[in-house]
């Protein structure tokens, strides 16, 4: 993230790159095939890399939060809906990929049926955070939350953010997002949570599933660097006009 006391007299304007979004809302089947004991290790050594790829942004993001809290400027306003949205995303990527870890390891069967549960929740709940499936929840969404500021941003980002929205609709109406297991394991309904925790474990099947929330959050962190990279190059345009001044 760029602050105005960077010294930015040797920083270029960043791309805003072209991405197809609609390659992060491909549907996969599972062909039944299971990871063998050298691919699980693989898999987990990815994701202990990716989590803290991701989460080491994490301190920044908030710094930014705070600092900018109070600043009621149009400027600072869309900082702060591209930092908590991007809060957002980040974390609820990095509690993905760490339940799905988890998940993995686990070697006795009840640890494996619960993790599976909690894995369920959090595709549920972070796909009703980040777009939502009825128009009350959507609205209260952190991908509508931006909407208001799209009038600030270029074409090309706001043809992204319509791209971006219509690939999230699609998604959204794909199935029912685990609602029963998520209201099982959250409202703690034992006989349908016993049900729910005893269906068979697929587990490539199960971390496959997992892809539909995490595919749609890394879609939405690409767009966020788009619309970050147009607030940096407005501020290295102000500094190149001198109408920003570095100690």
């Amino acid at each position: 993230m760029i602050t105005a006391e960077e010294d930015l007299s040797f920083r270029t304007y960043s791309p805003i790159l072209n991405y197809r979004y609609d390659r992060w809302f491909q549907q996969v089947e599972y062909n039944g095939r299971t990871l063998n004991e050298d691919e699980r290790k693989e898999f987990v050594k990815v994701i202990d890399e990716t989590v803290s790829t991701f989460s080491s942004g994490l301190p920044m993001l908030v710094d930014e939060l705070k600092r900018s809290d109070g600043l009621e400027d149009d400027y600072h306003k869309i900082c702060r809906a591209i930092y908590f949205v991007s809060l957002f995303v980040v974390m609820t990527m990095c509690d993905c990929m760490v339940a799905g870890k988890h998940f993995i390891l686990a070697e006795n069967d009840y640890d494996k049926r619960f993790m599976r549960g909690k894995m369920k929740v959090i595709l549920n709940e972070g796909f009703k955070k980040l777009y939502g499936y009825i128009e009350k929840n959507k609205k209260e969404s952190e991908w509508f939350r931006l909407l208001d500021y799209m009038k600030f941003f270029p074409e090309v980002i706001n043809r992204q953010y319509q791209d971006l929205t219509f690939q999230l609709e699609k998604q959204s109406k794909i199935s029912t997002w685990w609602r029963d297991e998520r209201n099982y394991e959250t409202h703690i309904d034992s006989e349908k949570l016993y049900d729910s925790r005893m269906v068979e474990i697929e587990e490539s099947k199960e971390m496959m599933e997992t892809l539909r929330l995490y595919d749609a959050l890394l879609a939405v962190n690409h767009f966020l660097s788009n619309a970050h990279a147009c607030l940096r190059n407005y501020l290295v345009e102000k500094y190149r006009r001198g109408e920003i001044k570095v100690e």
